[in-house]
């Protein structure tokens, strides 16, 4: 089993607040903020959200690609979901910054360039930037590297939202101490996790 590090949802949000703080220190102000949904999320909300404070104003939205089949195992093909709001209003002169958890394989951004730029054309922002916590540069997969990241790594990931691939010896000894009490809760009803890790 691979070594995990485990993030806490205090480190991810700090982790998020700085890579906001190094966007801006680069001098890049973007005009739209995908976040990658799910972990990417909370990162980009929390990116746009110190970047409003500092008076920078950004469109923002999440987007959803699916290629994970499991842990370990990925679709050949990443699909993108919810790109109609990005190419209905983005054009050529706009920056636009994707916001993601990791930058592992690659290929969740790259589909979603790809399909962004078949899809808006001549609109297809000339100024695209990745920014992310975590790069992990040994798994990547395509041409790209992010444009900003704060640490790297080729560990297990767990973050904090994630409880998928875990025993309940790791959710209880890593995650929230409220789960235990959780799992406790749904086992008097009868219900019980469908994988223990």
């Amino acid at each position: 089993m691979p070594e995990k590090i485990y993030i806490s949802a205090e480190d991810l949000l700090c982790d998020a607040y700085r890579l906001a703080a190094i966007i801006m220190q680069s001098g890049f102000r973007p005009d739209f903020i995908i976040g990658v949904w799910r972990g990417g999320t909370p990162v980009g909300v929390a990116v746009q959200e110190l970047m409003d404070y500092f008076g920078i104003k950004t469109d923002h939205i999440a987007i959803r690609t699916a290629s994970y089949t499991g842990i370990g195992e990925r679709d050949d093909e990443v699909r993108v979901f919810g790109l109609k709001y990005i190419i209905r209003n983005i054009n050529a002169e706009n920056r636009l910054l994707i916001v993601d958890d990791v930058f592992d394989t690659g290929k969740s951004v790259d589909a979603i360039i790809h399909e962004l730029s078949i899809r808006t054309r001549r609109n297809t922002p000339h100024d695209i930037r990745i920014a992310t916590p975590w790069f992990k540069p040994g798994n990547n997969l395509t041409d790209r590297v992010p444009d900003y990241y704060l640490h790297e790594t080729e560990k297990w990931l767990v973050f904090p939202h994630e409880l998928d691939g875990l025993s309940q010896e790791d959710i209880f000894t890593h995650k929230s101490s409220c789960l235990k009490e959780i799992f406790q809760s749904l086992h008097d009803l009868n219900i019980r996790p469908v994988m223990n890790g």
